[in-house]
């Protein structure tokens, strides 16, 4: 499968807009970085859905439009913020109750 970049770099400075001002309680602050989730809640029975915003469901339709997940529309968004020396330690991604394969999108800035 082609690599495809999923980024606008005219969009860019509107999305992290968007991610900061977002309402406080969206930010969990975690180990390392801050955390936020869109589109609902990983439960062990399935996703307790959220509905997402408009400006981020634009750029989930476009993920979508990729078929990266056989078919299915992407449904959840995490935007992780790291501050300098701060970073994702080597990990296996996944759920454990997903048995496909995951995919991320990096925006770096």
């Amino acid at each position: 499968m082609e690599e495809q970049d999923a980024r606008v770099p005219t969009l860019e400075p509107f999305r992290v807009e968007q991610v900061f001002n977002a309402p406080k309680p969206k930010w969990t602050q975690l180990s390392g970085r801050k955390l936020q989730n869109w589109g609902g809640l990983p439960h062990p029975r399935g996703m307790v859905p959220e509905r997402l915003p408009p400006w981020l469901q634009r750029y989930v339709d476009k993920v979508s439009d990729l078929r990266l997940f056989g078919g299915l529309p992407a449904n959840h968004v995490l935007v992780n913020q790291y501050l300098p020396g701060e970073g994702i330690m080597h990990h296996q991604p996944g759920l454990p109750h997903h048995a496909g394969p995951l995919r991320a999108a990096a925006a770096g800035g």
